[in-house]
């Protein structure tokens, strides 16, 4: 399996308070990785990094044996798509515009759509069951539905990873449910390695490859589901006290 990220000894400060303190830690391609953690665990602020938002680190991060800051705009687009937290929704666009803005890496500067770029835009609104919103504006739209829009525009930019924080984030737990399927189904079919950031742990447990447990900035625990999502692991990240059950696959999930 070839390692997609190598990071080493990754350390990053603001305004004098570490946020990120000494992380080592590879991403293989095809894998399906969450970060957990509390708030203030470094979670947002390690995707920034790894995704190039964020440049002025102490260590060293690697994509594909290249430092990052190696890459093109273009070609680090081409193999890294991004969906923040909270991505920009007061745009002048429909839907099809905003979702059409993931090809970027494909069509050069005053060049038409083309075929091929219209096919995956339709498809991964398809995907997202925004299709019937295409001409609609973002403003027009549920928080729900402006989520599923921008999720659509990472996956219609056909990187090699995906990076998303929080992704389902104020959507119903049908669609929370729905999202984490489509995902899934794209590391399995398309072996895309997908990073995400998310607060629900059984979420994390149940679709995941590899939890990396996070607090204060440095990784506490990183293995497979059934071996981070501990009572004791839980309780030393988060404070408190969680029950942990396990189903028929044996994958953890928590009692509150």
């Amino acid at each position: 399996m070839k390692e997609a990220y190598g990071v080493k000894n990754l350390k990053f400060s603001y305004n004098g308070t570490n946020i990120i303190n000494d992380i080592s830690l590879n991403i293989m391609e095809g894998e399906f990785l969450s970060l957990l953690g509390p708030n203030g665990a470094g979670k947002t602020t390690l995707i920034r990094i790894l995704t190039g938002v964020i440049k002025d680190i102490e260590g060293e991060v690697l994509l594909y044996s290249k430092p990052i800051h190696h890459y093109r705009r273009r070609e680090f687009a081409k193999t890294v798509s991004f969906l923040p937290q909270n991505p920009e929704v007061n745009l002048p666009f429909q839907v099809r515009d905003v979702v059409m803005m993931g090809r970027f890496p494909y069509i050069k500067r005053f060049e038409m759509e083309r075929p091929r770029d219209i096919e995956v835009a339709e498809y991964a609104m398809k995907l997202l069951s925004i299709d019937h919103l295409a001409k609609r504006h973002l403003k027009e739209l549920s928080g729900g539905e402006v989520k599923r829009v921008f999720i659509a525009q990472a996956i219609a930019q056909e990187s090699k990873i995906l990076f998303l924080d929080e992704p389902t984030a104020n959507l119903d737990i049908n669609y929370q449910i729905e999202i984490f399927k489509i995902l899934k189904d794209f590391n399995r079919r398309l072996n895309k390695t997908i990073i995400l950031v998310t607060h629900d742990i059984n979420h994390a447990a149940r679709f995941a490859k590899r939890i990396v447990l996070l607090k204060d900035g440095m990784v506490v625990k990183s293995g497979e589901p059934e071996d981070v999502i501990t009572e004791g692991n839980l309780r030393l990240v988060f404070n408190t006290e969680l029950k942990v059950e396990y189903d028929s696959k044996n994958k953890p999930y928590i009692l509150i």
